[in-house]
């Protein structure tokens, strides 16, 4: 097995370089915010199952957020054996998921941050682009903030191997749901 040690500092490193790019730029975008940027911006399309996708949505990624932050702390404070008990260790190819998991969380916050990067100041929020931006993390994948969700989602779950992040992998996918 991995050690959790390890797995803790790493995944809270990629935590703290994911907000460390993502709230400033929010924060500078959100106050640059105004009317004239959404006037000819489109709605995007919606799905038929919205609401079904949504709770599955906001369940996952509150259990992801609070595991991500809260986590690392609580182990590296040697108060986790709560989350701990519900680890379980797969034979022969055990340490194998665990090491892929954390490449997947690394993988996932290269491309969010250089797709965070080259966003620059526009919201997503703001309707369907004029036009396809290829740059940076958009040029590896058409939406690199989905990407790495889907990337944490795989990978924190097999990088603990741990019951009570099972929901994230359901996650992952509810879009296809």
């Amino acid at each position: 097995m991995v050690n959790y040690d390890i797995i803790a500092y790493y995944i809270g490193s990629n935590i703290l370089v994911y907000m460390l790019i993502h709230i400033p730029l929010d924060l500078i975008t959100y106050r640059r915010k105004t009317d004239r940027y959404k006037e000819n911006a489109k709605d995007y399309p919606t799905c038929e199952n919205q609401n079904f996708t949504k709770i599955i949505t906001l369940i996952t990624s509150l259990v992801f957020w609070v595991f991500v932050i809260f986590w690392p702390i609580l182990h590296i404070s040697n108060i986790d054996d709560f989350i701990l008990f519900f680890n379980f260790a797969i034979p022969f190819v055990g340490e194998v998921f665990q090491i892929t998991g954390l490449v997947l969380v690394g993988l996932g916050t290269f491309i969010a941050s250089i797709g965070r990067i080259s966003r620059g100041t526009k919201a997503i929020s703001w309707g369907v682009p004029k036009e396809l931006t290829k740059k940076w993390g958009f040029r590896i994948v058409r939406h690199p903030l989905y990407a790495s969700y889907c990337y944490y989602f795989l990978g924190i779950p097999l990088a603990m191997l741990n019951y009570l992040l099972i929901p994230l992998i359901i996650g992952g996918f509810s879009d296809i749901i």
